[in-house]
């Protein structure tokens, strides 16, 4: 559901001067705008200057061929860090700590776990909470804070009931919490759950006079699923980071949990989403917050908890803590994976359907653009190349994903097909050999991923043959299909509706697990 009435701009949340505020909606015009000219002014120019375009469509091509084989690279060094990272006994590391300089015990922290859900199916929830009861680490140090909607409060009320009394003594604690609806100045959004939830824990733990510092809390979606490992590797994380309060804690989500089960375009896109997390995860001084994160309490309350204003609340903790510690925030990458779903409705259409959503949604995160340049404009405190960097970096990433797979599957023909005489010069005749020629080296990039791919796979569940695994294989042939429609076109159409005032607000993405429940994932919940 997409509507302007309950849209509330992340800049409401800030304390910028009037000066600035009055640029906000030229910033948020300004992707879109630019991606729409990158895209447009190609097709006019070939007209006149079809040399000109050949040239930098591959200019484009060799700047994008080189991208692909660095994403290839960084690829295999992340597979390669989550497979060593998954055998050590973090547990056994913590043990052998010594309390000494910045580390600090270990014995005395606890892992806190918001898991926020708006109308999942018991099962998949109590998926997610086994997985944490299973967990390596002391389950007596460990709290389960369970965010339910009001707004869905009758199933809410009744799963919460059954599974706190089958899980309750599993844990230090079991907590229930509902967030009101029609709080003010709030979207119904992941971000306004756990920051209800997030408060609510802070009463608990003042109860139970429990020191801020000593509580690490997850945020994390309704289908995921924690290795066992990960508490121990957290804690490990945090307790030995001098800047630990100014950290957030990154794992790797993979979306694997009924991945035989989606269809051929659903698992390529869940693995994409996987390797590009893989990536980013090798490159820490571009890594910021997607899906599952974890922050110290401490830094919580200090950054005010999670935006209540924005759809991708993620990204936009990054930001928050970001500035609120001018520039003094940073990402420790986890190379140890929380399993989630792929996107899997009731038929094949649907499915589509909330693939598209899905990826709309998370290309919304263009909407921080603005007041990410805002904040770098008036906060004087942070290093002006670090944000200029950081700027640039959003920028980018946003640019590209909306444009990169329809420069290379149509803008780049675009000189040949309405440049007249152009195709029978030089240029214009080795134009097509060349640019082909690096697109196949750019399936290098392709064949690497297919190849991984495999490598994380669960186990073949006993109804499907071997066969499936060749299916899984034959299936990377759809990606550009899937770069085209399911990248490029919901990041522009993400970019347009910023652009033209049309926000994007609540959605939901339907999900049916690896049993056949079928889950709702609200706003990346």
């Amino acid at each position: 559901m997409e509507t302007k009435k309950n849209y509330i701009s992340p800049v409401s949340d800030l304390k910028l001067l009037p000066k600035l505020r009055r640029w906000h909606r030229t910033l948020e015009i300004l992707p879109g705008a630019l991606s729409w000219s990158a895209l447009i002014l190609p097709l006019i120019l070939s007209f006149i200057i079809p040399g000109a375009v050949a040239t930098f469509i591959l200019c484009f091509d060799i700047y994008w061929l080189y991208k692909a084989l660095i994403i290839g690279y960084h690829l295999i060094q992340g597979y390669r860090s989550l497979k060593r990272e998954i055998r050590i006994d973090w547990l056994g590391k913590c043990r052998a700590l010594k309390v000494e300089g910045t580390t600090i015990d270990w014995r005395g922290i606890y892992n806190a776990i918001i898991l926020a859900t708006y109308k999942e199916e018991i099962e998949t929830l109590r998926a997610s909470i086994q997985s944490a009861a299973a967990a390596d680490f002391p389950q007596k140090r460990i709290i389960f804070v369970l965010a339910t909607e009001e707004r869905d409060k009758l199933r809410a009320r009744q799963y919460g009931e059954i599974l706190a009394k089958e899980f309750g003594k599993h844990f230090f604690a079991f907590l229930v919490t509902e967030h009101p609806d029609h709080i003010a100045g709030e979207v119904k959004a992941k971000g306004a759950n756990v920051t209800w939830a997030a408060k609510q824990l802070r009463k608990f733990l003042d109860g139970k006079k429990i020191n801020y510092d000593n509580v690490i809390v997850t945020t994390a979606d309704a289908d995921s699923r924690f290795h066992p490992k990960y508490f121990a590797c957290l804690t490990y994380n945090y307790v030995i980071n001098p800047n630990r309060d100014f950290s957030s804690y990154q794992p790797i989500p993979l979306y694997s949990n009924n991945i035989w089960e989606a269809p051929a375009l659903s698992r390529i896109l869940a693995f994409s989403s996987s390797f590009w997390q893989l990536v980013e995860a090798t490159r820490p001084w571009r890594l910021v917050n997607f899906s599952t994160h974890a922050m110290s309490m401490k830094t919580l309350i200090e950054i005010n908890y999670w935006y209540t204003t924005v759809v991708n609340e993620d990204s936009g903790q990054f930001w928050r803590a970001y500035f609120a510690y001018d520039g003094n925030h940073q990402v420790v990458p986890m190379f140890i994976p929380v399993y989630m779903d792929a996107v899997l409705s009731e038929n094949f259409w649907q499915t589509l359907k909330s693939l598209y959503q899905q990826r709309r949604r998370w290309a919304y995160g263009v909407e921080h653009f603005s007041p990410v340049v805002l904040q770098s404009i008036q906060n004087k405190a942070v290093p002006f190349l670090s944000k200029a960097v950081k700027v640039w970096r959003l920028f980018e990433g946003n640019f590209t994903w909306a444009t990169a797979s329809l420069f290379i599957g149509f803008v780049a023909w675009w000189p040949i097909w309405f440049g007249g005489e152009f195709k029978n010069t030089v240029l214009g005749y080795n134009f097509p050999v060349v640019a082909r020629f690096l697109l196949i080296l750019a399936w290098l990039g392709l064949f690497i991923s297919a190849s991984i791919s495999t490598l994380l796979l669960p186990p073949r569940p006993p109804k499907y043959k071997k066969a499936k695994f060749l299916e899984m294989l034959a299936q990377w042939v759809l990606v550009p299909i899937q770069a085209i429609f399911f990248s490029s076109f919901p990041a522009l159409d993400a970019q347009t509706r910023l652009m033209l005032g049309r926000y994007l607000t609540f959605q939901v993405t339907t999900k049916k697990s690896a049993k056949g429940e079928l889950g709702l994932e609200t706003v990346k919940s």
